[in-house]
């Protein structure tokens, strides 16, 4: 984990999160209709059902809407952005913006700053929901991991270093890859629930492989 830190920096990971966050928000506030945003949106939610019983997608889903509706509806969230975006009168600003699609373009703003905010708390509330499922499958790996390396402590030779960083960094990709999924609209259709799946499983890899591969102490 040192060296993760030593290659990766706190301040360097910050930088590339604030990178990502604002050119995504900026396209996807901008340039996605929202029409099409929530429709999207829509999909991965109900395809979610195909994976877990209808009781946990059903608790998922109610827990989800909670959420949302007491942090950013009356917490005054949703309020304040249609406050601050939306003219509250026939201002000249109307005839500046020319309306982008047919759609005014402060009204796409202001409504997929709602959905955005609303998938957000979806897949965050869905990632918690898959990382307890699989807290046995993690706790196996990290379980063999460290058998693994206990064994390679008393072989003569030394474990590969290229081969422990590579699988050091993968740490860090699958937090930038992590953090990517939380705001890029579902362009995966039916199999967007599959995702944070096979997020989770690589991530557990990585830090069975990462242990394993630790260098052994002189």
């Amino acid at each position: 984990m040192s060296e993760l830190i030593k290659d990766h920096g706190v301040s360097k990971l910050l930088s590339l999160f604030l990178l990502i966050f604002t050119v995504s928000v900026i396209l996807i506030l901008t340039l996605m209709p929202s029409q099409v945003f929530q429709r999207e949106m829509e999909t991965e939610v109900k395809s979610l059902s195909s994976l877990i019983n209808e009781t946990q997608w059903l608790n998922l889903t109610y827990e989800v809407q909670r959420i949302y509706t007491n942090a950013y509806v009356k917490g005054g969230i949703q309020q304040s952005v249609e406050d601050s975006l939306l003219p509250k009168s026939d201002y000249k600003i109307k005839e500046i913006v020319s309306k982008f699609k047919g759609e005014f373009i402060l009204n796409r703003v202001v409504n997929n700053i709602h959905i955005l905010s609303y998938q957000m708390v979806y897949r965050v509330s869905m990632m918690k929901f898959w990382i307890w499922v699989m807290l046995p499958f993690f706790f196996a790996l990290i379980y063999d991991g460290y058998m693994v390396r206990k064994i390679r402590m008393y072989e003569p030779r030394q474990i590969s270093i290229k081969g422990s960083r590579i699988w050091t960094r993968s740490i860090v990709y699958m937090l930038v890859f992590t953090f990517c999924y939380l705001l890029i609209p579902n362009f995966l259709g039916q199999k967007a629930p599959w995702y944070p799946v096979l997020m989770l499983c690589l991530t557990g890899l990585a830090f069975r492989n990462t242990i394993s591969n630790f260098m052994k102490v002189a």
